[in-house]
């Protein structure tokens, strides 16, 4: 009875989300791709009251596009169209269909919704006069705030988004940063038609959209690696996984001027967390040494979804 109870409780329990699943799921894959098309739609909007006004450029596929309209008037929709289908093919190559589909299907809505009668009277309505930094530094912070809960539902809005998370994941370079290269080459391209300031002004807006990019991504509460160095480690570690709930490992030591034997504890928690810490280890050993690493990404138990 026992055994039945606990089948029928696992097929009842709702399936956690997790972004790097390529497996299809209808609830959690229809919020992901309601998501796409409320950041393509929001960014448009952004684009086209900040950026467009000013002449201003965006990062990757997107700031192609732009460019090519300000210079020679071709369409948004052609140049995001015609240079994310080789992306798209690469994608699927290392990433897999479904997140090759999250991005051309973003892709899609980028390339519609940039063509909305709507944006052109969104530009028209733009009454930002002559703050040129102000419309760079609010347009860009949105820009890369609103990436960032796309690519946590394990999708892109396409373009170098797509070979930037590949990049990301089998490589481990920081998300947002390998397009900087690529950006400034195509910012260069404003400097004839429209004058160094306006090219700067891209430039400043592209570090601004990378940097809210990754707070985003990262969150305000962070992960925290502590080394804790205590006589008390076994009255310690028990307390902070009991009270806590956190996982403790045991690293053993060797004091270099003692050369007695004795053991680390060492736990990762978040940032919210230390004030906890500090005070189960301050009630045992008020002497103990604390050595407190900010880290950069954590997957795992209680932590993020392994990639």
């Amino acid at each position: 009875m026992t055994g039945k109870n606990t089948n029928e409780a696992s097929k009842k329990a709702p399936v956690p989300f997790n972004p790097y699943d390529q497996s299809f799921n209808l609830k959690h894959d229809s919020i992901t791709l309601l998501v796409i098309a409320t950041v393509c739609f929001l960014q448009c909007c952004v684009l086209s009251y900040f950026y467009v006004p000013f002449h201003f450029l965006s990062g990757g596929v997107t700031g192609l596009s732009l460019l090519f309209n300000y210079l020679w008037g071709i369409p948004r929709w052609m140049v995001l169209l015609g240079l994310n289908i080789p992306i798209a093919i690469f994608g699927i190559k290392q990433q897999g269909w479904k997140f090759t589909l999250f991005s051309l299907f973003a892709t899609v809505c980028y390339s519609l919704m940039f063509e909305l009668p709507i944006m052109d009277k969104i530009t028209a309505a733009s009454n930002l006069g002559d703050n040129a930094l102000l419309s760079a530094i609010v347009g860009s912070a949105i820009v890369g705030v609103t990436n960032a809960f796309v690519v946590k539902r394990g999708a892109t809005v396409g373009g170098i988004d797509v070979i930037s998370v590949v990049l990301n994941h089998k490589l481990s370079i920081p998300a947002g940063s390998f397009n900087i290269v690529f950006n400034l080459v195509i910012m260069s391209f404003l400097i004839p038609s429209y004058g160094i300031e306006v090219a700067l002004m891209s430039m400043v807006s592209m570090f601004i959209t990378n940097t809210a990019y990754n707070f985003a991504l990262r969150g305000v509460n962070h992960n925290m690696t502590v080394f804790i160095i205590s006589e008390e480690w076994d009255e310690i570690a028990p307390q902070i996984m009991q009270e806590m709930r956190r996982g403790v490992t045991y690293i053993h030591a060797e004091g270099a001027y003692t050369g007695q034997p004795r053991k680390l504890v060492y736990c990762i928690v978040k940032t919210t967390e230390l004030a906890k810490l500090k005070k189960i280890v301050k009630d045992h050993d008020p002497k103990a040494l604390f050595s407190i690493i900010e880290t950069q990404d954590v997957v795992g138990r209680g932590f993020g979804a392994i990639n």
